[in-house]
């Protein structure tokens, strides 16, 4: 499938900051499951490249004397490849898989979500890639996919207590459980081609921008697993960074000094540039 992607966010200020600096993770870069044939991103002051410890392409914004409005833009296209979910094990795997052992911030599990998680033990035990896609299946069906039921700062914990939340949820709940079971478990954000046939299968997810969650299974590789639709990834899906959890794979995170109250909005654009139709998907996460 290839992929045409346009995204703009924009902050506004009550006034213009003495300064912004901004940390990106936008940047998708070539693999198993996808080919980046051209990336840009714009903006206003100077962008210096870096590659973060997880192997994820990232530039550093720095901004002198930013107007009170400071926007980002990335276009680019990508060929995807349906893999069946699988990425092989790879040399350029930056981090080894016992890191993602870890607990994290938003993936830790709490009394309540460790118990849940210790269900599903023998399951993993008996066929671990069977057990993941039970376990992925039972997010899917006992935390319900509500916007606006959490925000940003929710940890798996939290959303799994309200049996509420969005794709970023539904991700740090099967990473955490994931992990209380001896499983590495990283988080994965990028896009999601939302205009053919997850909706026609009943997906309940339909941002352009997405997240899901990738477990290590042994003589496979990584697996994508997506709780928030119930499916593995497909060629759908662009992988833009990976993480512990939301906090080392967001696409934008910054700091800024002066300019009061920041606002954010965030417009995707996904379309197949290879479909007769140039069928569109165009969504305001």
């Amino acid at each position: 499938m290839r992929l045409r992607i346009e995204s703009a966010t924009a902050y506004s200020y009550d006034w213009p900051p003495q300064r912004c600096t901004q940390r990106l993770r936008l940047t998708p870069i070539s693999g198993p499951g996808q080919t980046v044939e051209d990336w840009r991103i714009s903006a206003p002051g100077a962008l210096a490249p870096w590659t973060d410890m997880f192997g994820n392409r990232c530039h550093t914004l720095n901004v002198e004397r930013p107007a009170a409005m400071l926007k980002i833009c990335v276009a680019g296209t990508v060929d995807t490849r349906d893999t069946a979910g699988v990425l092989p094990p790879s040399p350029a795997d930056a981090l080894p898989e016992a890191a993602y052992l870890r607990s994290s911030g938003y993936a830790r599990a709490d009394q309540a979500l460790a118990a849940w998680a210790d269900g599903w033990r023998a399951a993993c035990r008996a066929d671990t890639l069977n057990g993941l896609h039970a376990l992925m299946s039972a997010i899917h069906a006992d935390v319900a996919y509500v916007e606006g039921a959490t925000t940003v700062l929710t940890t798996a914990a939290e959303a799994f207590a309200n049996r509420r939340g969005v794709c970023q949820d539904h991700a740090h709940i099967l990473i955490a459980a994931a992990r209380r079971l001896g499983i590495p478990a990283r988080y994965v954000s990028g896009y999601l081609w939302t205009g053919g046939p997850m909706e026609e299968s009943g997906g309940e997810a339909f941002s352009a921008s997405h997240a899901w969650a990738e477990c290590r299974v042994e003589g496979l590789g990584w697996v994508s697993f997506d709780p928030a639709n119930d499916v593995c990834a497909t060629d759908a899906y662009v992988r833009v960074a990976v993480g512990f959890d939301y906090a080392t794979a967001c696409p934008v995170r910054g700091v800024r000094t002066g300019g009061g109250v920041e606002h954010m909005s965030t417009e995707i654009r996904l379309f197949r540039e290879d479909d007769p139709a140039n069928l569109r998907a165009e969504r305001k996460p």
